[in-house]
């Protein structure tokens, strides 16, 4: 821990912590389950037990009918921890309820009775995994998306506090028309605009004129206030569209589960999952820091968690201006409905930790999520997540991060250099070592991670990628109004394959606010692709301030490389910025946000392009220093905010710059290695080994 920050959320601990002999369990698919694992050990410590604990967990699918819950009687001791060791990938705890029995239906459809949930009624899910890949459940259109015009939104008369809202289809409307009455109830309508999506039961269509209904809980919509040629739909669990092998409807009416096998797929051997009971939580770590009484000394290690559902409870996203926004549930037994915002912020995790101290896992496998892989809320301080592989996710990979930026007892929350925390405060985490890909799959938001209203935190050497949002976002305060999220580090990551044409307005790496003493370097950031806009390496959003980024490679961005929206005090030094396709590979527009004069400072980088301009639109307008930065355009035209080099170097915002080919080594096969006579080096431009960053 930094001697300079002071932290005044310790929870409590023994002061006498001797370990007099080691207490050992074995969990077994035909012995001890973990949750008596967990009871034995809880009677121990009830009982006065000091002792470290070993859980081995052999080889074996240990499916849970409730979330593993762990309470702060369940800690152990620095001297003492309780270890959880799995056998890898084999030692599954799992969410998931297979599905048996399979009859054929002819013309190519199997189904299976829908399953009883613990409440008699029938099971109700949106996921389903067949041989651990997720099938695609019966989708409209196949590939591609509709497009919405006239959108509104008003109150119901008939329910206070429920509001109707109206959007027409441009196109579809013939196969939408096929759609029955009693089929409405369980087919969602997907919506995805910029960097937000929402999923709603279809309430009505009127196939005249092209309009859908759905309702929402709250009167702030986007579709009315945005701009539609950004907004795509998409329909899920239609039964006109379960035409495709691989596919899978939901069949209410008959109380079925329909599917269409791949060629070569037999189904009295296939292994077919849905999500259990409507767990989303498999391990809920549960600590109450509010109090000084956190859960600790734990470590996880060597074991997958498999199979969780999307969260059922009503979940406020967290974004102060907008509290009422709310991921929302029609009922436990039916088709969710949400508009989370943003990063999937309404979203649980897998393993969901509240109040957890020096918490540990190593070598663990979380995949088949509906969720995020991992959630870290208040009061989570000084934890790992090492050598961990999150693959298959609903939403993204680890969220990390307080409800609101906490500070200590009576200080307030400013545009300042914050060292004070509380109780509740989260801090002192590090993530390193990671694959985290394949993310998105049930709400294309989620971040592979986002570390929100935390600091002192760090992400380093992983591997992420496979998302249609934003790599690793960091802070979570919008405008100039001070943060939490300081002194955290992003460094050494491969981040790439983002966005995919879906999503829009994202970053490799993301941050939002005051965000002091924050550091992203040595990262290798590629393959950046909006929908409308947006397709960023590096970008510092509203009130990013007092960041560093330097030694970051980053090519191939539908955008440009680097974008700041509005900032002040940002260093963005000695990258290399490379192959962005419009917009400009450096841009910056806002000059003053609330009375706060927007600066950036641009030093000793490289910027390669051959379509879509050197500079965007606006840096002119914005202060800092801008100096001895390498420019070249392959095209031979130049375009640096409006001007030709000429004019942009006499208009005195760079100094000491030079337009020339940097002599990459083979920046056509991304190598981006400078030849020893490159210009760059009379500039100050210092070498690193980028292949330095990913998961080592």
């Amino acid at each position: 821990m930094n001697a300079r920050i002071h932290l005044s959320l310790m929870c409590a601990l023994p002061l006498m912590m001797m370990s007099v002999r080691g207490g050992e369990l074995i969990v077994s698919p035909d012995g001890l389950t973990p949750q008596g694992a967990l009871e034995k050990i809880r009677a121990a410590k009830l009982a006065g037990s000091k002792e470290p604990w070993t859980v081995r967990v052999k080889k074996g699918v240990y499916a849970l009918d409730r979330s593993l819950e762990i309470s702060p009687i369940d800690s152990g001791t620095p001297e003492a921890p309780v270890t959880w060791i799995g056998e890898g990938e084999d030692s599954v705890i799992a969410g998931g309820t297979p599905l048996t029995g399979w009859r054929d239906e002819g013309n190519g459809v199997w189904s299976v009775p829908v399953p009883k949930a613990p409440n008699g009624q029938s099971a109700y899910f949106e996921q389903l995994w067949v041989n651990g890949r997720r099938a695609e459940r019966a989708r409209l259109p196949d590939t591609g998306y509709f497009k919405i015009a006239k959108p509104a939104i008003a109150p119901d008369a008939a329910v206070k506090g429920r509001f109707v809202e109206h959007a027409v289809i441009t196109n579809g409307v013939d196969v939408l028309a096929r759609l029955a009455a009693d089929e409405m109830p369980h087919a969602q309508m997907c919506v995805i605009h910029k960097w937000s999506f929402a999923r709603r039961v279809l309430r009505g269509f009127d196939a005249a004129s092209g309009t859908v209904e759905t309702w929402s809980p709250s009167p702030w919509n986007r579709w009315q206030t945005w701009n539609v040629r950004e907004t795509m739909v998409f329909f899920e669990n239609v039964r006109s569209a379960f035409d495709a092998p691989g596919e899978w409807f939901y069949d209410a009416k008959a109380g079925k589960v329909l599917y269409r096998p791949l060629p070569g797929e037999d189904m009295a051997k296939v292994r077919v999952v849905a999500p259990n009971a409507k767990i989303s939580q498999l391990l809920a770590v549960r600590g109450n820091p509010g109090m000084g009484d956190c859960v600790h000394d734990l470590v996880f290690k060597n074991l997958a968690f498999e199979y969780s559902d999307a969260p059922v409870a009503t979940e406020r996203a967290i974004r102060p201006e907008h509290p009422e926004i709310k991921a929302f549930k029609t009922s436990p037994n039916g088709p969710s409905e949400a508009w989370q915002h943003q990063a999937a912020s309404g979203s649980d995790g897998a393993v969901t930790l509240r109040g957890a101290q020096r918490i540990v896992f190593d070598g663990c496998l979380v995949r088949h999520t509906g969720n995020y892989a991992f959630r870290f809320n208040d009061g989570c301080t000084s934890n790992k997540v090492l050598r961990c592989k999150l693959e298959d996710l609903g939403a993204g990979g680890i969220w990390m991060g307080s409800e609101v930026g906490h500070v200590a007892k009576d200080e307030k929350l400013t545009r300042r250099v914050i060292t004070s925390l509380a109780p509740l405060s989260t801090a002192f985490n590090r993530i390193a070592n990671c694959t985290i890909r394949q993310g998105g799959r049930f709400n294309p938001e989620g971040t592979g991670v986002a570390l929100t209203h935390v600091s002192d935190s760090k992400v380093l050497h992983c591997d992420i990628h496979d998302f249609f949002y934003t790599g690793v976002s960091v802070g979570w305060t919008w405008g100039f109004m001070g943060s939490v999220a300081q002194r955290n580090e992003v460094a050494f990551n491969r981040i790439y394959d983002l966005g995919k044409g879906v999503m829009s307005d994202m970053g490799g790496v993301y941050t939002l606010g005051t965000s002091f003493g924050t550091t992203v370097h040595d990262n290798i950031v590629h393959d950046v692709n909006s929908y409308a806009y947006g397709g960023w390496a590096l970008y510092t959003d509203e009130g990013s301030e007092g960041i560093v980024m330097e030694r970051n490679l980053c090519w191939n961005t539908t955008d440009g490389s680097f974008h700041q929206h509005y900032g002040a005090g940002c260093v963005i030094r000695n990258n290399i910025f490379a192959w962005n396709k419009v917009r400009g590979a450096v841009r910056t527009v806002r000059k003053v946000v609330q009375d706060v004069p927007c600066s950036l400072h641009f030093v000793n980088n490289i910027v390669l392009v051959r379509e879509g301009g050197l500079v965007g639109k606006g840096p002119r307008g914005v202060a800092g220093v801008w100096a001895n930065n390498l420019w070249w355009d392959m095209s031979g035209s130049v375009e640096m905010d409006g001007l030709d080099w000429e004019h942009w170097a006499a208009c005195g915002k760079e100094t000491g710059g030079k337009l020339a080919d940097p002599l990459f080594v083979n920046a056509e096969a991304y190598d981006f290695r400078l030849k020893k006579d490159s210009p760059a080096f009379a500039l100050g431009f210092k070498a690193w080994d980028y292949n330095c960053a990913g998961n080592k």
